[in-house]
């Protein structure tokens, strides 16, 4: 059978998977481990059936005996993440959440903590259960401690030099630790469509590799690369590509071929066997599949766009290859896609890999203050040219648009159909381009929609025209919830709240929507402009019968006091149609 790790890895994956579904819920866990089953049993010969079969009771077990370990009274663990008010640790190479007294534990210190443990598992973020510490002591410091002081004194070395904010994008960029980073930072790094640029990822562990191989030579050079895996956090990426650059040197040594699919395959073996809750981590997701998606067609666009400049081709096809399997499980998941990801990832990318090497280059030399000083200053200049090149790409670059489930399936029957298209079937030939524009009317509103939204302390107006949805609302911190609600079932693309002057918002026809708040802020006034005159739909013959009048028109229940209400079934829409206002219910 041709690249047997393909098949044991897909086992693998389905028999972790069955494993958790049949917790969630046995009967769909039983089901897709019977299909399955099935599936293999009439398409592989009888030897190959039984190994694969193996490979899924392997996957099933490993899920099973990581979830299921005893845990006793007192403990070692180690503390990972510290997000103030609790702790991420580890026990055993399982993730325990420990809250307590654990506001002042450092990341990286090994305690023995004594306490009561509450079996509430979380498979989908692979936590065995939670530890209650009433009391712990501080072991000896060991290697991986020592790993974590010096990437705390590292930022604290950049922070002096360069200042909070560059030190955070050199932490996140080098080292993987993304906490410094600002909201507003990480905000940016989505928008430009280059988020896993700030997590150590294969982009990282191939450049560290690289030059370590260029400078050091190839045996030195793996056994820096591990201890820089180890540095960064072990993340699912990291790990990927650092198991696939080991089969790809060590099949070298041993004279077999090279077979990247295969070499995919065993780091998914390794990996799941390790972690088995990596079937529901996202960033082994988008990894595997962005990689599958590069290894498949990668050499296929290169030759599509063959007329561009090399380095432009190069650059390009490995960022659309990347995203062909990605971005459907990104519309089932993460529900935000970027447009500016093109963009991101010709333009800074490179800059990014600068980064990544003087970064790295200034870890090594952070004890030579002279030396130090000098990558400081190269790298200070590489930021400053990268928020340079940020703030004009994000000038131009489309805002993040909404996925739904629906293009999420869309994106999958356009890939099937041109599957099919391409295997001989030519009647699948304008399938995809069919799927696409019902896409598009999914997605883009024609007409200006206007929604009132009543809210239990305050109000909102949103506005759909063409493929934005923007909420405008007021409302006080008991409304927040429904808010959050509300922008997760309409899709919202963007929310304005407690604006505190008059907003101005285009709905085609040369006519523009005013928002007006008043009454402390918990009302607005809402006016349809055309130019700079009222705007009065066709057959108004009156001022009572205005655009004005029909939007302000508050519904006959007091919504306002009422924290019960449910807000959708309460939604008033207006579209307009023909110079006309309608009010749909």
């Amino acid at each position: 059978m041709k690249r047997p790790l393909i098949y044991y890895f897909v086992s693998v994956f389905i028999g972790c998977l069955s494993s958790l579904l049949l917790y969630e819920n046995a009967l769909i866990g039983a089901v897709i481990t019977a299909s399955f089953f099935a599936v293999l049993f009439f398409t592989l010969n009888k030897n190959f059936f039984i190994l694969n079969m193996l490979f899924l009771i392997v996957g099933a077990l490993s899920f099973v005996l990581y979830f299921n370990i005893k845990i006793y009274n007192p403990i070692e663990l180690r503390i990972t993440e510290n997000k103030g008010y609790y702790c991420l640790a580890e026990y055993k190479g399982r993730k325990i959440l420990v809250n307590g007294k654990v506001n002042k534990i450092e990341e990286g210190k090994l305690l023995k903590v004594y306490g009561k443990f509450e079996n509430n598992k979380d498979y989908t973020s692979g936590i065995v259960g939670t530890y209650k510490i009433d009391k712990y002591e501080v072991c000896n410091k060991d290697m991986l401690y020592y790993l974590y002081e010096i990437k705390r004194n590292i930022y604290l070395q950049f922070k002096q030099k360069l200042g909070e904010d560059k030190s955070s994008v050199i932490m996140a960029l080098c080292y993987g630790d993304a906490g410094y980073l600002t909201k507003s930072q990480k905000n940016d790094f989505k928008k430009l469509g280059v988020f896993h640029a700030i997590s150590v990822s294969g982009f990282h562990m191939a450049i560290i590799y690289k030059v370590l191989e260029f400078t050091i030579g190839l045996k030195f050079a793996v056994v820096t690369s591990f201890l820089y895996l180890i540095f960064t956090g072990m993340q699912a990426s990291t790990a990927r590509a650092f198991i696939m650059i080991l089969a790809f040197k060590s099949s070298k040594l041993v004279f077999k071929n090279y077979d990247s699919l295969s070499s995919l395959g065993l780091a998914g073996v390794i990996l799941l066997i390790m972690k088995p809750y990596y079937i529901m981590d996202i960033g082994f997701m988008l990894s595997f599949l962005a990689t599958l998606g590069i290894l498949l067609y990668y050499k296929k666009t290169l030759r599509i766009l063959y007329r561009l400049p090399k380095a432009l081709n190069e650059s390009l096809s490995i960022t659309l290859s990347s995203q062909i399997f990605s971005v459907p499980y990104t519309a089932f998941n993460i529900q935000n896609f970027s447009g500016g990801f093109i963009l991101g990832n010709i333009l800074l990318l490179p800059m990014y890999s600068a980064i990544v090497i003087l970064g790295n280059l200034a870890l090594l030399m952070c004890s030579i203050p002279v030396i130090f000083d000098i990558f400081s200053k190269l790298l200070n200049f590489v930021l400053t040219a990268t928020e340079g090149a940020n703030y004009l790409i994000l000038k131009i670059c489309p805002p993040i648009t909404h996925l739904t489930y629906l293009d999420g399936f869309a994106l999958m029957a356009i890939y099937l159909g041109f599957l099919l298209y391409v295997h001989g079937h030519v009647r699948f030939k304008y399938f995809p381009v069919f799927v696409l524009v019902l896409m598009m009317w999914q997605n883009y509103s024609f007409l200006p929609y206007i929604y009132y939204v009543p809210l239990s302390q305050g109000e909102g107006i949103i506005v759909e025209y063409k493929m934005n949805k923007t909420m405008i609302c007021n409302y006080d911190q008991s409304s927040a919830k429904e808010i959050i609600e509300l922008k997760e079932k309409m899709n919202i693309d963007k929310i304005i709240t407690n604006p505190k002057q008059k907003l101005k918002i285009d709905i085609g026809s040369s006519l523009h929507l005013n928002i007006t708040p008043y009454g402390e802020r918990k009302f607005f006034n809402i006016n349809i402009n055309e130019g700079q005159s009222e705007f009065i739909p066709v057959n108004s013959n009156n001022k009572d019968n205005s655009a004005t009048k029909a939007l302000n028109q508050r519904p006959e229940n007091n919504f306002f006091t009422n924290k019960e209400h449910n807000i959708e079934e309460n939604l008033s829409l207006y579209v307009i149609i023909f110079r006309k206002i309608i009010k749909v219910y």
